[in-house]
């Protein structure tokens, strides 16, 4: 599992980068990577395709679920 910041540095992706890619501000990104906030699950989902990854493959900050059908189930 990798972080967003791992992903995006493999790719050699500045956050302001990945933010457009993804249509978010760069402050998302900033955020995400620090783990003061964490992508909603349509975020989290342009986050997978961009780097082609599956959801469980992204580490979110510790404690949080880290897959998107982990995320539903604690919606239900």
């Amino acid at each position: 599992m990798k972080t967003i910041r791992e992903l995006r540095e493999e790719r050699g992706e500045s956050q302001h980068q990945l933010a457009a890619a993804i249509g978010v501000t760069h402050s998302h990104i900033v955020d995400w990577e620090h783990g003061t906030t964490e992508p909603s699950i349509e975020r989290l989902r342009r986050l997978t395709e961009h780097f082609d990854v599956q959801d469980d493959e992204i580490d979110l900050a510790p404690g949080h679920p880290r897959s998107i059908t982990e995320r539903l189930k604690d919606m239900f």
